[in-house]
């Protein structure tokens, strides 16, 4: 890719600079010139060939000049001992030992660059800025690790075993040839302290909100906010793996690092999420905003030689970095939205296998649903590993979630979903967390707008609708075929008649998950789906039922676990009475159901009957008044018609 090498000037005196490639289209599309006006938002002074050259990393056009500024010199000849003087200010004596540092201008407000990351002279046993009281994972081929000898000649390799598995070429030896090192004179064994508590108070850390391409000696301390999942590819060019991590340091800069193949290999068990580590020695290249969602321009890539030591913890670094949104502004939100969301665990699924329809893979997800107190939910799906993670034990009914970096689909209205760089925390240490818990244990999460419209089985708060609606809203005959889900407030009043002959239920296959009608041959049950015979069966009922509620009546079909609910008893209880002819029974529970009030999660779906297209109903959920949402919910309504009346 092309670099551009630029002069700038500001009337008085110019300068060299190369402009960042990032910025290239402002060359090709003509609007960055000869003699135009800029202002650079973002650069770093870096030297190069012993010459002081900027970095231009932000730049605004903002007006297209007309010739050359002033009479401008050249700074350098002007000020042969550095940067012109503060005004009234004796200029500095030269210090011709001092390595000068890259200083960063433009990073965000609040941040502080290091006085000199690698400028001060190493501290002992110290590789490329290494702490000797750390443990250092993924070093390079010529790091040695091992037991020291305090009584070592200077260059020692830290000792003359255990050398973790590398060569024993000098640990101080730098990849441009140059080389330096310092005899091991800390006294005793020499063994790393996982904490590296001793080192790390003279270390000098360089702010994540100021790495760039242009700068090739840097160490981080950084949390690691969120681990993504070793990943493999295949294609044209081979095939091989990777993982990633987010990291946060104390001043909020966030970055993203990925290490491909062996670097994957060996540091993916040594990263740990939630811990702090000290990194150096990788490869900055322009972030891929359409896979990473962090604000950094660039991202960072962790190689065979890159050095990575485990700090401990650093209460200065927070353990995430969020700027939440409220749940009911997600429906304005365009999908492939990223956001951060904080809620209320109101309902969380079991765990469900799919195949993906891209790769034929089989998947892991699980469903949850999430309140907040701008009375919303939406439902959060969570896949493989994190799905298995996050289960009913650790996440139970009114439990506070923050999620970071979730997608937003279009998925049943509006959903969000984790992508492979999605964070989850359970009860985090934020404001937010007493809020929301005295806000559920206020409300139970009742009465809340649900931008997600549930999937069959699925349960979760629909749009409230009356048996009226049913047939003025024609819900349930899209021409696609698309099912329609809403709440009905009703009474059931009838439940069918059935007898020997046409029982509520159905012989189903035994195996879990399956549900499948089975036949009956030879005192075997055949399941054509999963193409076996078994020597039982079991029972799921197929319940019809008519309800009603102020606007007329409708029949709906209930399903196993809703009919369950509703006659109290499951179907192999049901099935004895049939048998031993005991009807009077039978029907006595049936006649028990009658003329009790729920709130029932419905589907509506196109349906052919008796050679006619119909809207089927059938249950999804069944749930009791709960006598003061129902009030809450009341009032809300109540007010909306006050609020729109007038």
């Amino acid at each position: 890719q092309a670099r551009y090498r630029l002069v700038v000037s500001d009337g008085e005196y110019y300068q060299q600079a190369m402009l960042g490639t990032q910025n290239n289209g402002l060359v090709d599309g003509g609007e960055l010139h000869n003699n135009c006006i800029v202002r650079l938002t973002k650069f770093v002074s870096n030297m190069v060939a012993q010459r002081k050259i900027i970095i231009v990393i932000g730049i605004e056009v903002i007006d297209q000049g007309s010739g050359v500024l002033g009479n401008p010199q050249p700074i350098a000849k002007a000020f042969p001992g550095g940067a012109p003087p503060a005004a009234g200010a004796a200029p500095p004596a030269p210090n011709p030992q001092q390595n000068p540092q890259p200083r960063v201008y433009g990073a965000p407000q609040g941040h502080q660059e290091p006085q000199n990351g690698y400028g001060q002279p190493p501290a002992q046993n110290n590789v490329y800025g290494r702490p000797s009281g750390a443990q250092s994972y993924g070093g390079s081929s010529g790091s040695a690790y091992g037991h020291g000898n305090k009584n070592s000649a200077s260059g020692s390799n830290y000792g003359q075993s255990s050398n973790y598995g590398q060569s024993r070429s000098s640990p101080y030896s730098r990849s441009n040839g140059n080389s330096h090192s310092s005899g091991s004179a800390s006294g005793g064994s020499g063994n790393y302290n996982m904490m590296g508590s001793k080192a790390h108070s003279a270390q000098s850390f360089h702010p994540i909100a100021s790495l760039n391409p242009y700068q090739n000696k840097w160490v981080i301390k950084a949390r690691v906010t969120q681990k993504g999942d070793m990943r493999t590819w295949s294609n044209s060019r081979g095939e091989g793996k990777l993982f990633s991590v987010n990291l946060l340091d104390e001043h909020g800069g966030e970055i993203r690092a990925t290490m491909f193949n062996d670097a994957a290999d060996r540091l993916f068990p040594i990263f740990q999420e939630g811990k702090v580590f000290t990194i150096s020695k990788g490869t900055l290249k322009p972030a891929n905003k359409k896979f990473n969602k962090l604000p950094h321009d660039y991202a960072l890539t962790l190689n065979r030689d890159a050095e990575v030591n485990f700090y401990g913890d650093d209460s200065k670094i927070k353990e995430q970095n969020y700027d939440f949104k409220t749940i009911n502004s997600i429906q304005d939100l365009p999908a492939e939205t990223i956001l951060d969301l904080v809620g209320v665990v109101t309902d969380i699924q079991p765990l469900a296998q799919i195949t993906s329809s891209r790769t034929q893979k089989e998947l892991t997800k699980r469903s949850i649903t999430i309140s907040d107190d701008s009375n919303a939910s939406i439902e959060f799906t969570l896949w493989n590993a994190k799905a298995e993670e996050l289960d009913e034990k650790l996440v139970p009914v009114g439990t506070v979630v923050a999620i970071k970096g979730a997608k937003v689909t279009e998925y049943s209205g509006r959903s969000l979903t984790t992508t492979f760089s999605s964070a989850v925390q359970v009860n985090p240490n934020i404001p937010e967390l007493s809020r929301l818990q005295n806000w559920f244990r206020a409300t139970e999460g009742k009465s809340v707008v649900a931008l997600t419209q549930y999937s069959g089985g699925r349960s979760g708060p629909n749009k409230r609708r009356t048996i009226g609606d049913i047939t003025e809203m024609k819900l349930g005959l899209n021409p696609d075929g698309k099912s329609d889900y809403f709440d009905l407030k009703a009474t059931l009043i009838f439940c069918k008649k059935y007898d020997l002959e046409r029982p509520p239920w159905y012989q189903a296959c035994p195996k879990e998950g399956c549900n499948k009608k089975v036949m009956e041959m030879d005192n075997q049950y055949r399941c054509e789906k999963c193409n076996q015979d078994y020597p039982n069966r079991k029972l799921r009922y197929i319940l019809s039922i008519l309800v009603a509620d102020e606007d007329g009546s409708q029949w709906i079909t209930a399903f196993n676990a809703e009919a369950e609910q509703i006659l109290g008893r499951p179907a192999e209880e049901m099935e004895p009475l049939i048998l031993n002819g005991n009807e009077d029974e039978f029907t006595r529970v049936l006649h028990k159901a009658n003329l009790k009030t729920y709130i029932f999660g419905c589907r509506a779906k196109l349906d052919q009957q008796q050679e006619e297209m119909r809207a089927r109903i059938s249950l999804t959920k069944i749930t009791e008044i709960d006598q003061k949402a129902e009030c809450r919910y009341l009032l809300d309504k109540i007010a909306m018609y006050d609020k729109y009346s007038h």
